[in-house]
């Protein structure tokens, strides 16, 4: 690539977003050559000269362009440029321009404006209210402008347009000011944080520096699934993040309540570590919540207590009359006469009938569905308004096809509106007597409670999933947790169904479940649809694994090798990563589409969909996609790229968001773990991480095969996951609450 370094002037700008910051501008160089940059550039003006590094590329469609990696602007040297750009401020005519010009200058009057806006305009001649409206108006023209100047010289242009949504029109002011608040940003960590603070060339305060340690550890601590940590080990990994700055050892920071020193404070456990103090401080101030040896974020722990509360509450509180076991026998047909069913299914189904909250988990083929077919249908029978959610829109597809019952996913039953939340809550409940949840072990702590405040005085619910299988993305896992209080009323199936047991992937998921190596030998009236090919050598795995995707599964099963198969691997690095595999299947699934985004994209790729879920799409995180188009924008339109998903759904992507969108030929079983195709393939080697790999997670990734699972690998790396359960890796407390609140 050719790097590029010069000063340009904006002629037009093509498009920009205020969201993202990205923008498409055509500009002539020093020499007055026309070119386009592309890249983080909406904070620039039309006719405004700026400082540009970046390097030259080569676009199939566009031609040639500059992807700008900084772009610095350049005060205006005449008055005609300044003048222009005065009078776009609200109040502010020529003759306001002229008179600000003439009191600071050409070369200051933009730094003056800045330091103190009303102040500028109100000596400019302006009224206490037009100086205050003008003010505001400024404020808006210069947000973008200097957050870039301020984050651009550290490489953290891109994060311009995150930081004004959520700080607003003062952002740059509020950054400056509190630099270590920028850590409540979505995707701002402390590191970055504290690289802006130290920027900033002004002494850092310890004590704003070490809450944003603490609360940055929290919310990573919830991004690995706890809901808190522990206090030792929480102060131990605020020693290693924070270091000692000179002169304010970490934990002799100022700033403990008044008249009591940090190491005197309150509510210090009996031989708690040093530094105990500092988290209670935090407490006091509402920034977090110390119960005993355990510290949470304030809004996660009055979550986890929430649920406890909304649990006991259903637990104690009567039902609904309809669902009320009758004197007349039910309709012939129904789950009542138990045709069918086992004793396990039939007690599941009657807790559902008679208590107001009830769990029903079971591996596969123990009759989940079954289970929720009968309860469905004979709440029905019984006039009850019944309504099926689930937490994918897959698993929501699967339910219906099984219950004969249309299902929803729980955010469309609630009524998700973008940007506002949930229509049904406590105040506007779900208009249902039974709420039947499949898939309930994929909620995390906020899903599940969201959920919960939208249950009727009457409603009766009922949670089913697999205990067993990986815990939810996010903080939490709620549904093995309220299994584990021992509290509520909870149904386990065992028995394996005759059609079931006759698969291998079946019976090797519960010898996985119960920490036994799956058999890959063929047994009499076994169906063959579990298989385990051994490769030592990395790159022969990974080529064994392009050659089953991209050849052998999609001709023997006759299946589409990139919708109905799916590859699952534990960690992104080395020879087996996730983007090594990625790469090589992509080379052999798509090596002609067309490139798109600099490259990175291709049309027809598999994509996933990460970050934040687009509520307003309906695009939730771990979408699996199809790259189907790109459509150029105009004047009037941003363009967009088009993506395809499951039962023929097309959404319309703005540009912008392209950097959500990653290749999903292989995934992590994380984030998969909702996937459920025709076919799947798991690595299991020992270049691919073979630490990471848990009982749960080669579990759950068996289990996300309806045809065959093939892992590929060795049987070494298989049985060391299999006697390696994941625990102690994710804290929460959701149980111990409910065993307080009964005791």
């Amino acid at each position: 690539m050719v790097a590029f370094d010069s000063q340009i002037t904006v002629r037009r700008t093509r498009y920009a977003s205020e969201e993202t910051g990205w923008a498409v501008i055509e500009a002539a160089d020093a020499d007055g050559a026309p070119l386009v940059l592309v890249g983080p550039l909406s904070h620039l003006e039309e006719r405004e000269r700026a400082h540009v590094v970046g390097t030259w590329v080569e676009d199939r469609r566009y031609g040639p362009q500059v992807k700008v990696s900084a772009a610095t602007p350049l005060p205006p040297t005449d008055a005609a440029t300044l003048t222009a750009y005065l009078v776009r401020v609200r109040r502010v005519g020529p003759r306001r321009a002229a008179r600000l010009i003439d009191l600071y200058g050409t070369s200051g009057v933009l730094d003056a404006v800045d330091a103190d806006p009303q102040a500028a305009f109100a000596a400019a001649g302006l009224g206490r209210a037009a100086a205050a409206e003008a003010a505001h108006s400024w404020e808006r023209m210069r947000v973008t402008r200097r957050l870039h100047l301020m984050l651009a010289p550290h490489g953290l242009a891109y994060l311009v347009p995150r930081i004004h949504e959520a700080l607003g029109d003062r952002a740059h002011r509020e950054v400056s000011a509190r630099p270590y608040e920028l850590t409540s940003v979505f995707g701002v960590g402390f590191a970055i944080a504290d690289q802006i603070a130290r920027g900033l060339g002004r002494p850092i305060d310890p004590r704003e520096r070490a809450r944003a340690g603490v609360l940055h550890l929290l919310s990573e601590a919830e991004r690995g699934g706890s809901t808190c940590l522990p206090l030792e080990g929480l102060l131990a990994s605020l020693r290693e993040l924070l270091g000692h700055l000179p002169g304010a050892p970490l934990l002799e920071l100022p700033g403990e309540l008044p008249g009591a020193p940090l190491h005197e404070l309150p509510g210090e456990l009996p031989g708690a570590p040093a530094g105990a103090g500092l988290i209670d401080t935090l407490s006091a101030s509402r920034d977090v919540v110390r119960d005993g040896r355990w510290v949470y974020r304030r809004q996660t722990a009055e979550l986890e207590a929430e649920l406890a509360g909304r649990v006991n509450g259903l637990l104690c509180a009567p039902g609904s009359g309809r669902l009320r076991p009758r004197q007349a026998p039910d309709p012939p047909g129904t789950a009542n006469d138990g045709d069918g069913l086992t004793g396990e299914q039939r007690t599941a189904v009657a807790n559902a009938l008679t208590h107001r909250l009830s769990l029903v988990t079971g591996g596969p083929g123990t009759g989940k569905t079954a289970s929720i077919r009968a309860m469905a249908t004979l709440g029905r029978a019984r006039g009850a308004r019944v309504l099926l959610a689930a937490p994918t829109g897959r698993a929501a597809i699967r339910m219906t096809e099984a219950a004969g019952v249309r299902a929803k996913t729980v955010h469309a039953a609630l009524g998700w509106i973008p940007g506002e939340g949930p229509t049904h809550d406590a105040d506007d409940p779900l208009p249902c007597d039974l709420l039947i949840v499949d898939e309930t072990s994929m909620a995390n702590l906020e899903l599940l409670v969201t959920l919960l405040r939208a249950v009727g005085a009457t409603t009766h619910v009922v949670l089913v999933g697999d205990a067993d299988q990986l815990a939810p993305v996010g903080a939490g896992k709620p549904f093995a947790e309220l299994i584990a209080s021992g509290i509520v009323p909870t149904t386990r199936l065992t028995h394996i169904f005759r059609q079931a047991a006759g698969s291998m992937i079946v019976q090797g998921a519960h010898a996985i479940r119960r920490g036994k190596l799956p058999s890959f030998t063929l047994a009499d009236g076994m169906r063959r649809d579990l298989f385990l090919i051994e490769r030592a050598d990395p790159i022969r795995a990974r080529a064994e694994i392009v050659s089953l995707v991209a050849e052998r599964l999609p001709a023997h099963y006759r299946l589409d090798p990139v919708t109905d198969i799916q590859v699952f691997a534990p960690v992104y690095r080395g020879e087996l990563g996730i983007d090594a595999l990625n790469q090589a299947l992509r080379d052999a699934l798509n090596p002609e589409g067309r490139p798109l985004r600099g490259g990175r994209l291709r049309l027809g790729d598999k994509l996933m969909m990460t970050g934040r879920n687009l509520h307003e799409l309906g695009l939730m995180n771990g979408t699996l996609l199809r790259m189907l188009d790109e459509v150029e924008g105009s004047s009037e339109d941003d363009g967009a790229l088009i993506l395809g998903a499951e039962e023929g759904a097309i959404f319309r992507l703005a540009p912008e968001e392209a950097e959500r969108l990653k290749l999903a030929y292989a995934c992590s079983v994380h984030r998969g773990q909702g996937i459920e195709l025709p076919v799947a393939v798991i690595v299991a080697h020992p270049a691919a991480g073979a630490f990471f790999l848990r009982r749960e997670m080669l579990y759950t990734a068996v289990t996300r095969a309806r045809m065959a699972t093939v892992i590929v690998g060795t049987r070494d790396v298989l049985a060391r996951a299999v006697r390696t359960p994941d625990t102690g890796r994710r804290h929460s407390r959701v149980a111990d609450r409910l065993v307080a609140a009964r005791g």
